[in-house]
């Protein structure tokens, strides 16, 4: 059984019966979901939604508002929630759109972190989505939803871009 050092609502620093180290937050698994829409004639033309959001970890200012970064969309899977059921929950609060998720498969986050992602995409080519209802958080309402050209994953900092690049790229251009 693993000891706990330190905890609040919302994470918990363990220590393993051998003395490692790791941080576990509350709904440990989350969820990352790439929303495409075409975005010409051609397969292969396609724009990627992109979440701007805060970095917890990088306090910066620009203009007086903290510096937002890009991410898919993403969330903690809730007591008890299927990382599917996650993020369809994910994406209707953060963007409206209602969507069938088509999963892509899973990553580590770290060996520090006791976490796996689970990685989705779904195509909302021709949908009008609902009003994105947040979860009330600062952090949430600070965030803005931008569409980008697809290869704009490939240079994105978080890891989850990069590999849902990747994967996407054999997704939807596996024909060529």
């Amino acid at each position: 059984m693993d000891r706990i050092i330190f905890s609040t609502q919302w994470i918990a620093v363990k220590e393993s019966p051998r003395g490692f180290q790791y941080l576990e937050r509350k709904g440990k698994d989350s969820v990352a979901v790439f929303l495409l829409k075409r975005s010409g004639e051609k397969p292969e033309q396609y724009e990627v939604l992109i979440r701007q959001q805060h970095l917890c970890i990088d306090n910066r200012e620009v203009d007086g508002k903290f510096r937002l970064f890009p991410c898919p969309v993403t969330g903690a899977l809730e007591e008890g929630e299927s990382p599917e059921a996650a993020a369809k929950r994910e994406v209707y609060e953060e963007t409206g759109y209602r969507v069938q998720a088509s999963p892509m498969g899973q990553y580590i986050v770290g060996t520090q972190v006791n976490e796996i992602c689970y990685l989705y995409y779904a195509d909302v080519t021709n949908m009008k989505p609902d009003v994105a209802q947040q979860d009330g958080t600062y952090m949430e309402s600070i965030a803005k939803n931008e569409w980008y050209p697809f290869e704009y994953l490939e240079a994105c900092d978080f890891s989850a871009c990069q590999i849902g690049y990747l994967k996407l790229q054999q997704i939807l251009f596996q024909n060529d």
